[in-house]
């Protein structure tokens, strides 16, 4: 009996170390990326002035087109070669030379498309990471690996926009350096420590994932708050930088700092909101979350030129009612559909809100000639959906496809 607990403590120890690694590994691509939204108005404006705020948004939109394109299509190829690490590899390669390219760019579509190519490197090798981390999960211990794994994702976010600030500070192409650097140490770690787990997993396929949504239709409300939860993710991100620039004449550090506080409350909350969506169901949060952040976002373009106290305020707020949507989000997930078909239904739900983080950076370049429309606009975008989601319930309620949900 000693013997078999030890065993299992063992095996144990081995898959957290092989978690950790891959944290470790998906921390350096992320933070590659974080740190490039920084100094935006710097790095496009002053090259290209002479652009409209929609063109400038496309610089954004381009590298989310990526990840939906190569994202639907790297896992698919994994699966049907049997391979992980050669991806992690190719993408991390991929990425040096793309971020150092964009900084010898001297016609703007050529960098978007080098933006395009970075955002699907970047993507080639941060997706099989995540599949890595559920190739060697079970149905015990997932979602603790899962969690874990994204305190990494969140870490890099929120220290990512720091670093890019203070970056940006030494030069405007500074922070592409240091992103080719991160990947740089990637490509090195998965040479030398990373290897290809036991057992490959299977990823769903399109056809797969639109099998479960057509017999789990319930699939589509978390699918929507996760496409509304990302819009504002690539809004926030993109308008952020050009706004503070523009309204209060902050430098790329202080810019940087902006999005690290709006990104803290999510990683010190996010855990706490998910525990309490057990408790006490999944719509109380999410409902609150979807009016606090709709209502705090609307402000934001009338009363952050008040200051940088108003602006730190309203991004600590943003962010706390941000950490409500999200992991209530996620496990309703698997509330609706078979623990066998979780993987898949989390497919629609990332794919959904990969269209959303398209579609976010685009509405803030088409309103950027008055930020405080912008916002507005925003804010009632999270707020009529919530409507359209209550309207769904009730439909769905109405036709007695699901069972009448407890509040």
């Amino acid at each position: 009996m000693e013997t078999q607990l030890e065993n299992l403590n063992q095996i144990k120890e081995k898959v957290f170390r092989k978690i950790f690694l891959l944290g470790v590994i998906v921390f350096f691509i992320v933070l590659s990326v974080s740190m490039l939204h920084v100094n935006q108005p710097e790095f496009i404006g002053l090259r290209f002035p002479f652009l409209s705020d929609f063109e400038k948004s496309l610089f954004d939109t381009l590298l989310y087109a990526a990840y939906i394109s190569v994202g639907l299509t790297v896992g698919v190829i994994s699966d049907r070669i049997g391979k992980r690490r050669i991806f992690v590899l190719i993408g991390s390669g991929g990425s040096i030379l793309f971020f150092w390219l964009m900084t010898i760019a001297t016609d703007y579509t050529v960098l978007l498309i080098f933006r395009f190519a970075q955002g699907g490197f970047t993507v080639l090798a941060w997706q099989i990471l995540m599949t890595l981390a559920l190739d060697i999960s079970g149905k015990r211990n997932r979602g603790k690996n899962m969690g874990f794994f994204g305190i990494f994702l969140v870490l890099a976010m929120g220290i990512g926009t720091i670093l890019g600030g203070v970056f940006a500070e030494l030069g405007v192409f500074m922070p592409y350096y240091f992103s080719a650097i991160f990947n740089g140490v990637v490509f090195l770690i998965s040479v030398l420590i990373l290897k290809e787990p036991a057992i490959i997993k299977k990823n769903p396929s399109v056809r797969q994932i639109l099998l479960v949504v057509k017999n789990h239709p319930k699939l589509v409300i978390p699918g929507i708050f996760n496409f509304i939860d990302r819009l504002h993710m690539g809004f926030i991100i993109f308008i952020v930088q050009f706004f503070l620039a523009d309204t209060l004449g902050l430098s790329e550090g202080f810019r940087g700092m902006i999005l690290a506080i709006y990104s803290f409350p999510l990683l010190i909350l996010s855990y706490h909101m998910g525990k309490l969506s057990d408790r006490v169901g999944r719509y109380k949060p999410l409902i609150v979350g979807s009016i606090g952040f709709g209502i705090v976002l609307s402000l934001i373009g009338n009363m952050g030129v008040l200051g940088l106290p108003v602006v730190i305020i309203l991004f600590i707020i943003l962010g706390s009612f941000a950490s409500m949507t999200t992991p209530p989000a996620m496990a309703l997930v698997g509330d609706v559909i078979k623990e066998e078909s979780t993987a898949t239904g989390m497919g629609f739900f990332n794919f959904l809100g990969n269209v959303g983080i398209f579609i976010g950076p685009s509405i803030a370049g088409l309103l950027m000639f008055n930020y405080s429309l912008a916002f507005l606009v925003a804010g009632l975008i999270e707020l009529i959906s919530l409507g359209v989601i209550g309207i769904i319930l009730w439909i769905f309620r109405r036709k007695e496809s699901i069972r009448p949900l407890k509040f």
